[in-house]
């Protein structure tokens, strides 16, 4: 599955870069806002099933949820630096928590839970004081495609690693080692995020 949702961001990302070299100037679909992007990629495909499932994907990819727009934001700020595996792996521990009782039960509590609190919240983008606005588009972009993905239940299974942490509801950078993870069971290590269970 990995494999596969990296396939389709290439070929995003190929259908882009096709786009803005054609001739008379278009200018492709990363300069366009996401209210425009299914007119203009769609104008060059003739083959409807292609077509179809892009109409679909890009669908998703415009957070209109609070939910969406939460988990998004999470990913971008908490793991745009890391592979796709461990961009995915962090948004499932923040859908992890929704289901324990120990964290809020929707995506944007558990997100800012805490966030009053400076510099002493569960994610650390979310009281730190500095703007949470994304300024990186391809990273924002990235972060929305992996929100749809976790949102539709597609990677439990199939990606290598990502099982381990089906049921990881903490993890943290490994350039730090705070007094929590002593207490909790290491279950895995994706790019620079170690991952915990409670039991």
């Amino acid at each position: 599955m990995c494999r596969t949702i990296l396939a389709v961001m290439v070929l995003v990302a190929a259908l882009t870069r096709a786009d803005a070299a054609e001739p008379g100037g278009a200018a492709g679909i990363g300069s366009l806002r996401p209210s425009q992007v299914n007119g203009h990629l769609f104008d060059g495909f003739r083959h409807g099933a292609i077509r179809s499932w892009l109409h679909n994907a890009t669908q998703i990819f415009d957070p209109r949820s609070a939910a969406e727009a939460c988990l998004a934001t999470a990913v971008y700020f908490e793991a745009r630096s890391e592979s796709l595996e461990g961009q995915l792996a962090v948004a499932m521990v923040i859908l992890n928590r929704t289901k324990s009782d120990h964290y809020p039960s929707t995506v944007c509590g558990v997100v800012y839970q805490g966030a009053h609190r400076f510099n002493s919240c569960q994610f650390s983008f979310a009281c730190d004081g500095k703007s949470d606005v994304p300024r990186e588009h391809h990273a924002w972009d990235v972060a929305r495609f992996v929100t749809a993905v976790v949102l539709a239940g597609g990677v439990k299974r199939n990606c290598e690693r990502l099982p381990a942490v089906a049921g990881a509801l903490n993890y943290h950078a490994d350039y730090v080692q705070p007094r929590w993870s002593a207490s909790l069971n290491r279950l895995t290590k994706i790019g620079r995020h170690i991952f915990y269970s409670q039991s």
